[in-house]
């Protein structure tokens, strides 16, 4: 007899005589079992076979009272010396049991739930936790690989550009791939940033690239990463250039509610210059709204004095703020538009020197044209010195980077001297620019541009590539339809 059984006959020779032995094969019976859940184990055995609390207490020796306590969750089994003889008179077979039960011999899984957690454990899920498949070495070496990217984008030559593309579209597809793996929240932050920015470079190349619904894309990819760790700052700059490709499309009622929405979220941040004088400022002086493209320059200038921003000329896909120089220089953009000719030229002076010593050529080529374009579209225009700005620009462009908007200002220069169509420097300045239109690296770039078809009052009409076609002449001298 069992030294838990006071009767003759010990519980378990008595297994199986109650309880039918098919019954212990249900699931809801295993999982009771597994949970030390006795009470519910016995309210199963109840369902499945129909027995009353009285017949189950003359089986187990417990009182009715006692299994009505058990199966109410109000009393539970917890001495070891009651579980094991209530096994036993349950007849529970050796491979379902919780516990090992005298008699048994092959050696069974314990399952008795510990009070507290192994310190053993604990260290092993710290240790789960912390695990990261990015180390911050890596990190760093994605910074300065961007940070190379954006110091070469304007320097690396004609073919520079795909390049660099390229590169960075590695950059993007790697980074992502170390998102979908595990890393502790200060890692995981530091790589959604970078893979923002990442997103942000390529948003801004694909604007140059006139690839304006890609763009669009990258920026919407750079603003949900960033705004997720609060990066304000990627988010400000993915708005901008936004407000960018919306300025190259001719949607400048667009490019004005990119720049706003940038500027709603902090309007004093250092990110909101580029809004102020690249987004607002610019589109408002197509749109022939004086006041507000001054205001918008004005506040471009407060604020870069209020940050202290360089004077030196900063690279135009930099992430960081505009500079003092590259303000100047768009305003000179917005001021074109406005037809201001006095301060295209004092501003122009006043960042001369910057511009001259600076590494980059397409900002020189850029005011250079701007510049020219005011000397035509003035009071009182000097058609020799426009078109000889005009014509340095395109020696220089001859093997140095380009960029569509380059291409874009040189023929907006030729198409503001119509009327002086028939003077000597304006026809010399026409003719450099068909031939230099018709080379193949610029063909190449206007080739890859997708632009919107748009018509010219000029009975010119919009090619696919987005430039215009002369019906006099039946050729094609690449004058963008889009005035940039």
């Amino acid at each position: 007899m069992s030294r838990y059984n006071s009767g003759i006959v010990c519980t378990s020779c008595q297994r199986g005589t109650w309880i039918p032995a098919h019954l212990w094969d249900h699931p809801d019976l295993q999982q009771a079992l597994a949970a030390f859940d006795f009470g519910l184990v016995l309210r199963t055995i109840r369902r499945l076979t129909g027995m009353s609390q009285s017949d189950v207490a003359a089986h187990t020796g417990l009182d009715q009272g006692e299994i009505s306590r058990l199966e109410a969750g109000s009393r539970r089994l917890k001495s070891i010396d009651k579980i094991i003889p209530f096994l036993e008179s349950l007849g529970v077979p050796r491979e379902l049991s919780p516990i090992r039960t005298p008699g048994t011999t092959d050696v069974l899984p314990l399952h008795v739930e510990p009070e507290w957690d192994d310190p053993v454990d604990v260290a092993a899920a710290l240790n789960e936790l912390l695990a990261t498949n990015t180390a911050f070495a890596a990190l760093e070496t994605a910074e300065t690989a961007l940070a190379r990217i954006v110091d070469l984008y304007e320097l690396d030559g004609p073919t520079g550009m795909s390049r660099l593309a390229a590169k960075t579209r590695k950059l993007r597809s790697h980074l992502q791939g170390l998102l979908r793996g595990q890393q502790p929240p200060s890692h995981r932050a530091a790589l959604f940033r970078i893979t923002a920015r990442t997103s942000a470079v390529l948003g801004y190349m694909a604007v140059n690239a006139g690839r304006h619904h890609l763009a669009e894309s990258y920026c919407a990819e750079a603003v949900g990463l960033a705004g997720d760790i609060g990066d304000l700052e990627t988010v400000m700059w993915a708005y901008g250039t936004r407000s960018l490709s919306a300025y190259y499309r001719g949607d400048f009622e667009e490019a004005v509610r990119w720049a706003d929405t940038g500027i709603a979220l902090a309007p004093l941040h250092p990110q909101a210059i580029r809004l102020q004088v690249n987004g607002r400022a610019r589109a408002l002086s197509r749109m022939k709204d004086s006041d507000g493209a001054i205001r918008a320059i004005e506040t471009a200038e407060d604020l870069s004095a209020r940050h202290s921003v360089t004077t030196q000329l900063t690279p135009c896909i930099s992430l960081e703020p505009y500079g003092v120089t590259r303000t100047l220089a768009n305003a000179i953009t917005a001021y074109v538009g406005l037809g201001d000719t006095a301060e295209v030229r004092r501003y122009a002076d006043e960042i001369s020197d910057h511009v001259a010593t600076a590494e980059s050529d397409w900002t020189r080529s850029l005011v250079r044209l701007d510049e020219a374009t005011a000397h035509v579209s003035g009071s009182q225009p000097d058609l020799e010195h426009a078109m000889l700005l005009g014509r340095q620009v395109l020696q220089d462009a001859e093997d140095g980077p380009l960029i569509l908007s380059v291409v874009q200002r040189a023929h907006e220069l030729r198409h503001t001297a119509q009327n002086w169509k028939n003077t000597p420097a304006v026809r010399d300045y026409t003719e450099a620019l068909g031939v230099w239109s018709e080379s193949p690296r610029v063909r190449e770039l206007v080739s890859s541009v997708t632009m919107p078809v748009q018509a010219h009052a000029s009975g010119r009409t919009a090619s696919r590539d987005g430039f215009s076609t002369d019906h006099a002449s039946g050729r094609v001298p690449g004058e963008p339809s889009l005035r940039s």
